[in-house]
């Protein structure tokens, strides 16, 4: 601070003072004034003016004179302290005149009138809550630190809070800055100067400024201090030793750690989470801040819902930190929201042009985190670089297998990283006790320049995902292990949550791997663990996306380059996403075979048993029975020679659903039940195989459903499907939950006439196929909602949907299921008057499943061939198909497919004068099936069945008739088990 006259001039903080009170000054005419003064008493000329306030600019000389004018104005009686030389250029004479006045007069010791509070450049936004608890804490607390990092708005919350906080106080505030001392002596001479203390002949002691302090109930704002801060901690410790009503307000970017202090973390502003609606992005305080700095510089922003949301993402991604969102938005005037969004890969270089009046590390981003990164030692800056590679949160177990190393050793790591959460350039969160560290985006970004520029960004980045890869090695082998193990890994890898952790480090690390920088080999060997986990963790499009990425290096790779268990594993993640989301069936099954090849060739057991299942649920999905039923018996023979119970339960389990699906549906219930009584066993004595991912209940349940439907237990059928979806765990819902309800759920409610229940299935289905990239299931799920428009009365628009999707599916090569849906499409085709196209289409269909051993649906496909030659009045093509139908059923067991058959075989009959042989063949059905029934079905055998017989004026009604008929269990056949469940539509 120097003195002229009534008026002192800071030149740090840009500002001129009167009496203390702010005086309003242009920036040009404080220039002028800074350079006259900094001359002390030399003469400066016209040009170096004008090449210190307009640089690099053509201007008219008397702008200096009108800028001069305004000066000397506000000097008002003052203004002779700037003298002017005609010619040549400015002078300040007020030190001669203090020099004489001095040698005449010997003025007395004013009394002390210490520097107040510089007034703030902007409202303070978002810290109300702050303020008030400092406001609080002041009232019992000598020493309070408001520590954090750089650019947090520590100086601007404390200059607020001592506003607030003055009246509290019987003395004024008084304001110390600290920023370019480096010092005791200039520490002690800038306390003694804030606290209107003399200075100009000698630095007044520890001791004379306590006792100027001494007795009064004043408060003491001490800015900056971390780069001082022993000189600091040992000046505050003896002024509150001998004042106990003073109170110190420090801000610093690292405590004092002395007895007397307390610590407030100043915290970023809130950001918006992703997703959050408008109204809630506006809440934020620190989208309040960039809109009030942006619209400042008369710059409208925000004006409709899109930019908005970017302004949401800036703020998120500068984690809240007030200094980068001014840098911010004083860009938005040049580069636009989008344009400093798009470039905040670059905020170093973007985030420049602060105010004038701020200190100079304070001006650009990277000046604030230079001055940070000056203060530490060799060894924290070496470990807070090479952090830089953890893209999310780290442990310390994590930090030291990648940062240590020669020249870094875990002693020098364990202070380094003290230093580096001291000086809030590391943040640290708890989980339980577990801490795990993280470096906030702008912070990062600044340390991975250091690492660049220190030569060691490649180093690290291998050393980085050579870690990750040997994490997710041993989630990996954890999860093949039993599943009452609970045995503990690697650090960061010990569960599944704790695996969450690592994700955003992996793809990184992946990322850089297969970039032309990085490492191809280390990349696949990274894929091969990470996509496991993927898997595992539900996250099936990213597994296929990096699995695919790493497959394709694999094969330009020569033979033998890549480790085969390595190899294995990428090929088997990819092969078990592939189906679920781009669904290419033929290239799922060429991945299976040749990690069958592979695994046979290096006896891994446990990848020919994966591969054995995979090739099996290919073979399904593709529609290929006959070819399944082999690798069913295959995967026995495996378990049997590897005296492997549960795999050997479970070869026996997907020999049987290949059973339902040849239509062989009562030897396929019976092998189910066991082997679904089987596995409880296992699971009772401990006995469970993680090697195959698989929910054997799930596939179980679903299929008994099915058999119990076609066999005419709608009741039965929908309980076993709500046992089926409560089976689905919350926490890796996807791909189970998905197929769950589009394999069985879905469909069967809709088979059943519930076709509310079905549409609510179908909600959840879409969504989940929507947020998890199942691109299969969006298809499959098409075919369902179409299938329910049939079934609802609108044909057209479900004919359409079901077209597209259908042939969507069937260029996939998968046929899993989907033939009910093509008989409903043929029928809808029938209905439109498309006859021939629907024969045409039946026809091809009921080929493949001949030919495949895909059996399930065939009687239908022989019902609706049937539908068709009636429709073209083939009326003996179509009872010859009619018949077919029934027959085949009948050998299936399969009671809901006869039924429907026989109803069309009935209506026909009864349409060319054969009505009592229809009725007499539906009553013989309806021995079958209990009156009272929700299914769809049922209810229009037992309408036709009253229709029939009003018609021929029977004296017994429906009802009796029903009740009449025999109950003899040998004649009447299996009764209904089920039929409790409510209708809902």
């Amino acid at each position: 601070m120097i003195e002229l006259g009534r008026f002192q001039i800071d030149l740090e903080l840009r500002t001129l003072w009167r009496d203390g009170e702010r005086v309003p000054l242009g920036s040009r005419a404080f220039e002028i004034l800074a350079m006259v003064v900094k001359a002390g008493g030399r003469l400066v000329t016209k040009d170096e003016l004008m090449d210190a306030v307009w640089p690099e600019t053509i201007v008219e000389e008397n702008n200096i004179q009108v800028h001069l004018s305004a000066l000397r104005k506000i000097l008002g009686a003052d203004r002779d302290l700037i003298l002017t030389v005609p010619g040549r250029g400015y002078q300040l004479v007020q030190r001669h005149r203090a020099a004489s006045a001095a040698s005449a007069v010997k003025p007395p010791m004013p009394a002390p009138a210490g520097r107040p509070l510089p007034p703030p450049r902007t409202p303070l936004v978002g810290r109300d809550t702050a303020v008030a608890q400092i406001r609080s804490m002041l009232e019992h607390t000598r020493v309070l630190t408001l520590a954090g990092a750089g650019g947090i708005g520590k100086t601007s919350l404390a200059i607020e809070a001592a506003r607030h906080a003055a009246v509290d106080f019987a003395e004024p505030v008084w304001f110390v800055e600290l920023a370019t001392l480096g010092t005791r002596d200039e520490v002690l001479a800038a306390t003694a100067q804030g606290c209107g203390l003399p200075v100009e002949h000698a630095t007044p002691g520890l001791a004379q400024i306590a006792l100027v302090l001494a007795d009064q109930r004043r408060l003491l704002v001490l800015d900056n201090a971390e780069h001082v801060i022993a000189h600091v901690a040992e000046m505050v410790e003896a002024l509150v030793a001998a004042n106990a009503n003073l109170r110190v307000l420090v801000t610093s970017r690292e405590p004092l750690r002395i007895m007397a202090e307390a610590i407030l973390r100043v915290e970023p502003l809130d950001v918006p989470q992703p997703g959050c609606p408008d109204a809630q992005i506006l809440q934020q305080s620190a989208v309040s801040l960039f809109l009030l700095r942006a619209n400042s510089l008369q710059r409208e922003v925000a004006a409709d819902s899109a930019e908005l949301r970017l302004v949401g993402e800036i703020c998120q991604r500068l984690d809240g930190i007030p200094l980068a969102l001014e840098l911010a938005a004083a860009r938005v005037v040049t580069l636009g929201v989008a344009g400093v969004h798009q470039r905040l890969d670059d905020r170093m270089a973007i985030l420049a042009g602060g105010y004038r009046t701020a200190l100079p590390r304070h001006q650009t981003l990277r000046a604030t985190f230079d001055w940070s990164f000056a203060l530490l030692d060799p060894d924290s800056q070496a470990l807070f670089r090479r952090s830089a590679v953890f893209g999310g949160v780290f442990s310390f177990e994590a930090m030291c297998a990648v940062a240590c190393d020669a020249s870094l050793t875990v002693a020098d790591a364990i202070s380094a990283i003290s230093e580096l959460l001291a000086k809030s350039l590391v943040n640290v969160e708890f989980d339980g006790p577990v801490a795990r560290y993280r470096l906030l985006e702008s912070t990062r970004a600044y340390a991975l320049e250091k690492l660049q520029a220190e030569g060691e960004r490649q180093d690290m980045a291998v050393r980085h995902a050579r870690y990750l890869s040997q994490c997710f090695m041993a989630h990996t082998a954890q999860t093949a292990q039993s599943a009452q193990s609970a045995q503990t890994v690697r650090g960061n890898a010990d569960s599944v949550a704790a695996l969450k952790h690592t994700l955003d480090d992996a793809r990184n690390a992946d990322d850089w791997a297969f970039s032309a920088d990085g490492d191809v080999q280390l990349g696949i060997e990274l894929a091969s663990n990470l996509t496991g986990a993927l898997l595992d963790s539900g996250m099936i499009a990213e597994c296929c996306e990096r699995a695919s990425r790493a497959v394709h290096a694999l094969d330009t790779l020569p033979a033998g380059s890549v480790d085969a268990l390595g190899e294995m594993r990428v090929r088997a993640a990819l092969a078990s996403a592939l189906p679920h989301v781009r669904g290419s069936v033929p290239t799922s099954e060429r991945l299976w075979r040749s990690v069958l090849t592979l695994a046979t060739e290096h006896g891994d057991a446990g990848f020919q048993a994966r591969s054995l299942w995979g090739l099996w649920t290919t073979m399904i999905s593709s529609g290929n029975i006959h070819e399944s039923m082999q690798f069913a018996k295959r995967l026995r023979q495996l378990a049997q020679h590897c005296a492997n119970p549960w795999q050997e339960t479970l070869a026996d389990q997907i020999a049987a659903i290949s059973l339902h699906c040849l239509g062989r549906h009562a030897e396929a219930k019976a092998e189910l039940l066991r082997t679904r009584d089987r596995f409880a066993e296992l699971e009772y004595s401990g006995l469970r195989d993680n090697t195959i991912a698989v929910h054997p209940l799930v596939y179980c349940n679903g299929t008994l459903a099915r058999i119990a439907w076609l066999e005419g237990h709608c009741g039965e059928a929908m309980k076993l499907v709500d046992t089926l979806v409560g089976l689905v765990r919350p926490d890796i819902m996807e791909p189970l939950l998905t197929h769950t309800l589009g394999a069985s759920a879905a469909p069967l409610a809709l088979m059943c006439g519930d076709l509310k229940r079905g549409a609510v299935y179908l909600e959840i289905m879409r969504s989940q196929a929507a947020l998890h990239g199942l691109d299969v299931w969006r298809d499959y799920c098409n075919c369902l909602c179409a299938y329910r428009g049939i079934l609802g009365g609108d044909e057209q628009r479900g004919v359409a949907l079901l077209e597209t999707s259908l042939n969507a599916l069937i260029e996939r090569g998968f046929r899993r299921l989907i033939t009910l849906f093509i008989t409903a499409y043929a029928e809808a085709l029938v209905a439109a008057g498309r006859i021939d196209e629907a024969s045409r289409r039946l026809t091809d269909t009921l080929q493949f499943c001949e030919a495949n051993g895909e059996m399930v649906f065939a009687p239908e496909l022989w019902r609706v061939l049937g539908v068709a030659a009636h429709a073209q009045r083939k009326l003996a093509d179509a009872e010859a198909c009619f018949i077919k139908a029934i027959d085949m059923a009948r050998s299936q067991g399969a009671r809901m497919w006869e039924l429907r058959a026989s109803l069309a075989l009935a209506g026909l009959r009864q349409e060319y004068g054969r009505a009592a042989e229809a009725l007499q063949m539906l009553e013989r059905m309806a021995l079958y099936f209990d009156a009272p029934s929700n299914a769809t079905d049922v209810q229009t055998l037992f309408d036709t069945l009253a229709t029939m017989r009003g018609a021929k004026r029977k004296s017994a009604s429906p009802a009796a008739a029903v009740n009449s008929a025999p109950t003899d269990s040998r004649k009447r056949g299996p009764r209904k088990a089920g039929g409790s469940l409510a209708r809902v539509d």
